[in-house]
């Protein structure tokens, strides 16, 4: 099952309501549904963690000793590893959260200084960068802000130049960048769920669209002015510097007709994924049973059993790994002015 969204009316004009901003609003909400259910199908898991393992600090029978010393090992059955397992999953699940979100939050505070040391001057509520290169962008999680360079002042005329502010101003009305951001960490987080990193592929784009919506309906349909600022950006990229211009942009300005699809069919594998994670959780939970001492090795004259006590670090030599692998890619994108929607 698929919704088709066509973005023109018969006489090139977008249709009443802006339908690429619903179709936004409509994969934002998407994207917080799979989120909120994939924490909650993790709750139950966290439950039958609880109710079917028994740690104890004491000594057990089930031990083996190895050059004198004397090792606890623990005790389960299938399904108490099948709770442990998916407990470790959902573990990992928080901390790469945990990471990605301080990352969203360390590339902001870092724009938002590099900005601050640039000196913008205000001017009708819009920041003015003094700078040859031709940019223009929306920037700030909580208070988004619209930047231009006065080298797109000097490069664009009067109409693209309106149709420029237009575009940004409802990327910060919308709150788009805090709005991808928080996509962006649900994305990362739930990685094993099929199709969520398509629909944050596919709200960048909408995002895009909405906003050039906005600005062709505030020229009363005409297409050029914009046509025109996308032309004079790509033409002043540097130094073979990507000018953000998507295709699916292009192809709406010409007058093609845009059509959207919702991956229904993605999006509902997904949450019968979560649906199966909760039911084998309820139905092996039933019968599972484990039990495994907890007293630290070399601490005690029981040393807890090596495999529990590793359990943390293993989570943490993940979690560090993905903030190892974001912290790089906040470089990498942090080190270019135009980079600024994330």
């Amino acid at each position: 099952m698929s919704v088709s969204l066509d973005t023109r009316s018969p006489n090139g004009v977008p249709a009443a309501g802006r339908p690429a901003a619903r179709a936004f609003t409509l994969v934002f909400q998407a994207g917080l549904v799979l989120g909120l259910l994939g924490l909650a199908a993790f709750v139950p898991v966290l439950i039958r963690l609880l109710e079917s393992w028994r740690v104890s600090p004491g000594a057990v029978s089930h031990h083996v000793s190895i050059l004198g010393q004397r090792l606890g090992y623990p005790t389960a059955n299938a399904g108490a590893l099948i709770v442990l397992g998916l407990a470790l999953l959902g573990g990992t699940m928080v901390a790469i959260a945990v990471f990605a979100i301080g990352r969203e939050l360390r590339h902001a505070r870092r724009l938002t200084r590099r900005l601050a040391e640039l000196r913008p001057i205000v001017r009708d509520g819009v920041y003015v960068i003094e700078d040859q290169r031709v940019q223009a962008f929306c920037a700030g999680l909580v208070w988004p802000r619209v930047y231009i360079t006065t080298g797109a002042l000097a490069m664009l005329d009067e109409q693209s130049l309106n149709a420029v502010l237009c575009h940004e101003r409802h990327h910060a009305r919308c709150r788009h960048p805090l709005r991808l951001a928080a996509s962006r960490v649900i994305a990362r987080s739930f990685f094993f769920l099929p199709g969520i990193a398509e629909l944050v592929r596919g709200q960048q784009v909408l995002a895009e669209v909405s906003a050039d919506e906005s600005a062709v309906a505030a020229a009363a349909g005409d297409r050029s002015a914009l046509a025109r600022a996308m032309l004079s950006f790509d033409d002043a990229s540097y130094h073979g510097e990507p000018s953000g211009i998507d295709p699916v942009r292009v192809d709406y300005l010409l007058g093609a007709p845009l059509s959207w699809r919702f991956p229904a069919v993605i999006f509902g594998a997904a949450v019968a994924l979560l649906a199966v994670i909760v039911m084998a959780t309820i139905l092996v939970g039933r019968a599972a049973a484990g039990s495994a001492t907890l007293d630290p090795p070399f601490l005690s004259t029981q040393p807890c059993i090596v495999t529990l006590a590793l359990i943390p670090y293993g989570v943490g030599l993940v979690s560090a790994r993905f903030g190892l692998i974001a912290r790089g890619r906040g470089r990498m994108s942090g080190s270019r002015l135009t980079d600024t929607r994330s």
